[in-house]
């Protein structure tokens, strides 16, 4: 089983589009209905200090996103929800193995962002709108997406021991939800590894 984390530096390589990346995005497309994901986001923010994970291609967190972070240990992963995030990862990379701006946007690291803009990671996120597109068609908003990238980061870390996962009101759950999900992690490991390469712009 691949191990999911995907620290927030985005140091990955990326590869281009290839014929098998193309039908992965197109295998997980499984239905054109429009889903609602499980809860939404706030848009209060305290500043986050401590390094957060993040689980979906173009998630990146950085110190203004705490809204996030918090709802994040509030946000209960279902088969529902947890297939639509799967699209969602799914096209964001097909998208940047096709369109170079969206490939530049994504290769673009923001989390030592000095922006004291609240949320800006996930505005950042929403402000593309061939990135935000992407995921919305999978049926999940970008801030639950977003949301559900931190949420899976920090569940995954306990897979293992679901029991030892903070006493958050969906930690334990998360964490048992995720080990009968672990092919479905290992495709998102390999998605990652088909993301652009970070740019730091000074």
């Amino acid at each position: 089983m691949h191990k999911l984390i995907q620290t927030h530096s985005f140091t990955l390589g990326f590869a281009a589009a290839t014929a098998t990346l193309l039908a992965v995005g197109a295998c997980s497309s499984k239905s054109n209905q429009t889903y609602s994901a499980a809860g939404s986001v706030d848009t209060t923010s305290n500043p986050t200090t401590a390094v957060t994970t993040s689980a979906g291609p173009g998630a990146q967190v950085t110190a203004t996103d705490g809204a996030s972070v918090n709802k994040a240990t509030e946000y209960k992963l279902t088969d529902d929800n947890f297939q639509h995030f799967m699209a969602a990862a799914d096209s964001v990379v097909v998208l940047a193995g096709r369109d170079s701006a969206a490939r530049a946007f994504l290769a673009t690291d923001i989390t030592g962002s000095s922006s004291k803009d609240v949320d800006a990671g996930l505005k950042w996120l929403e402000s593309n709108a061939a990135v935000n597109n992407a995921i919305n068609s999978a049926g999940i908003s970008t801030r639950d997406y977003f949301v559900a990238s931190i949420a899976i980061a920090d569940a995954e870390q306990f897979i293992n021991a679901p029991k030892s996962a903070p006493a958050t009101p969906t930690g334990t759950s998360n964490a048992e939800f995720l080990r009968s999900h672990t092919a479905d992690l290992d495709h998102l490991r390999s998605l990652t590894t088909k993301q652009p390469s970070v740019t730091v712009t000074p």
